[in-house]
């Protein structure tokens, strides 16, 4: 299909008011001009209506992407704040929170990013 959309409705439209107003001649040429006008009506107006409905659904996906970027940030902010309490929890410079920040910086990598044992929390005595 080489012609656009909107010239396949007004080519459509178009054929729909030349039937009507050359109705004589075409059905002394055998065509059945209700028919015929029933069936262009049809296609025209079914295409027009899945045209309208696609660009609803262009304007809700429109919507839905900017919603679902927000939520997207929102959770970023949320889960590297969390991070960095965790990281605070068992003191900034630690090996666990060392352990805590790489969650983060492996952000695009593939893997799982949980510990296979439990993590050692250094305790008051160690840090000093």
């Amino acid at each position: 299909m080489t012609a656009t959309q909107t010239e396949i409705i007004g080519v459509g439209e178009n054929v729909l008011v030349v039937i009507e107003k050359e109705k004589g001649i075409l059905e002394r040429g055998g065509l059945n001009v209700t028919v015929t006008k029933a069936t262009v009506g049809l296609a025209v107006e079914e295409a027009k209506t899945e045209n309208a409905r696609q660009e609803s659904l262009k304007h809700q996906l429109k919507d839905q992407t900017a919603l679902t970027q927000a939520k997207m940030e929102h959770a970023y902010v949320v889960v590297s704040s969390t991070i960095d309490m965790m990281m605070g929890a068992v003191e900034k410079n630690s090996p666990t929170a060392k352990i805590f920040q790489r969650m983060r910086s492996k952000i695009r990598q593939a893997g799982d990013y949980t510990a296979a044992e439990p993590l050692p929390v250094p305790t008051p005595e160690a840090t000093q």
